[in-house]
């Protein structure tokens, strides 16, 4: 027998503590005099079987088998009452203590031994049962979890479908009426830099419920990355804040053509860039830096902010559909949000294989970096 299996004699008899020692060689044995000894001696030496004599000096074993069995910890020990005596209302005493089995002295070798290896061999099968028990507890809660998020990103769907349906009108509106002035007004600059900002708004209409790049390859183009950042930087120059308040340091290397949809791509830089611009609303530094750059099998742009920076226990909460610090509303200009802003863009970046990372120091700024993996043949075909 494995000497891995941890017995603990519980007895105030030297001559028994040795008879059992005899018995059970093979084992790890450790011994107690007493029952407030075996108390103490059971959180260090985490038997596996307890061998408890009934009648001590002291606590007796009905009194520690009680005890053993109060404490959650100990369900699986298996305990075996030794006893003297025969009888029977003894051992239904032990059975209602929490005692698995009773053996009477002078012990039958055989038997002792027999159920010492019985006893063991089902302890071992319980702890199995436990661990297989917790795998699964936490499989669920995994799943569920992967559930809950499924409906949450459900949830921005329906969202978004709502602010589709409300926005088409207005938005039409505006165009013409953009449209309109620009033909009784052609050098107003004013109006061009309108009607580009509405032309964008409804393309990211377009396909603001259509985030899959697989499900719309006949929209894929050859993106120019850095354009498309450049685009977001001149769109923002109408928020009064980022023109006169931030200090924008773009940093653009060379990366190539990147097939996918615009305002996909335009729909991500633009939360993260928001959302990097109204992190340095109450900074006293305001330093907007954007990184582009080509890695051997991806591209990388690294969007930072010298904001104040995220808590390390929430920055894997932020990325959660509906998550956000900022008000619904505010009166005084403040930033507000929805908690839609990262999740999308997460999304998005996920149906082109792709990723957002999160490296955030408080008081010293927050960096968003996204990774967006070249296409191999099967999928850029």
């Amino acid at each position: 027998m494995s000497a891995d299996n941890n017995i603990l004699v519980v007895d105030d008899s030297p001559p028994v503590i040795t008879m059992i020692k005899k018995i059970l060689k093979g084992y790890n044995l450790k011994e107690a005099r007493s029952g407030e000894e075996a108390l103490e001696i059971i959180p260090v030496f985490k038997p596996d079987l307890i061998l408890l004599d009934v009648t001590m000096h002291g606590i007796d074993g009905f009194e520690v088998c009680r005890r053993v069995r109060s404490d959650g910890g100990y369900n699986t020990v298996k305990i075996i009452m030794v006893s003297s005596g025969t009888i029977l209302k003894e051992r239904i005493k032990g059975y209602e203590a929490g005692a698995d089995d009773y053996i009477c002295k002078p012990f039958n070798k055989d038997e002792f031994q027999a159920k010492v290896r019985a006893f063991l061999r089902l302890k071992q099968v319980e702890d199995q049962l436990q661990e297989l028990n917790a795998t699964l507890n936490e499989q669920v809660q995994v799943r569920t979890q992967q559930l809950l998020d499924a409906e949450k990103m459900a949830e921005i769907g329906r969202y978004a479908a709502g602010i589709v349906h409300n926005l088409k009108n207005p938005l039409q509106i505006i165009m013409g009426e953009a449209e309109l002035i620009a033909r009784n007004d052609p050098s107003n600059e004013s109006i061009g830099a309108l009607k580009n900002a509405a032309s964008h708004m409804k393309e990211i209409i377009g396909t603001i419920l259509t985030t899959s790049h697989r499900k719309n390859k006949e929209f894929t183009a050859e993106i120019d990355l850095n354009q498309v950042i450049k685009d977001q930087i001149n769109l923002l120059q109408a928020n009064q804040f980022f023109k006169y308040e931030v200090q924008t340091r773009l940093e653009l290397s060379v990366i190539p053509p990147y097939p996918g949809i615009y305002a996909h791509f335009s729909q991500i830089f633009g939360n993260l860039i928001h959302n990097a611009v109204e992190a340095m609303y109450d900074s006293p530094e305001k330093i907007l830096t954007i990184r582009s750059a080509e890695e051997k099998d991806a591209v990388l742009i690294r969007i930072r902010d010298t904001g104040y920076g995220i808590p390390v226990d929430k920055q894997e909460t932020i990325f959660d559909a509906f998550y956000t610090t900022k008000p619904l509303t505010a009166k005084d200009g403040r930033p507000t949000g929805t908690g839609l802003g990262l999740a999308s863009s997460k999304e998005m970046a996920a149906s082109y294989g792709g990723d957002i990372f999160v490296d955030s120091k408080v008081s010293e700024g927050t960096e968003f970096t996204l990774r967006l993996p070249f296409p191999g043949p099967a999928q850029s075909s």
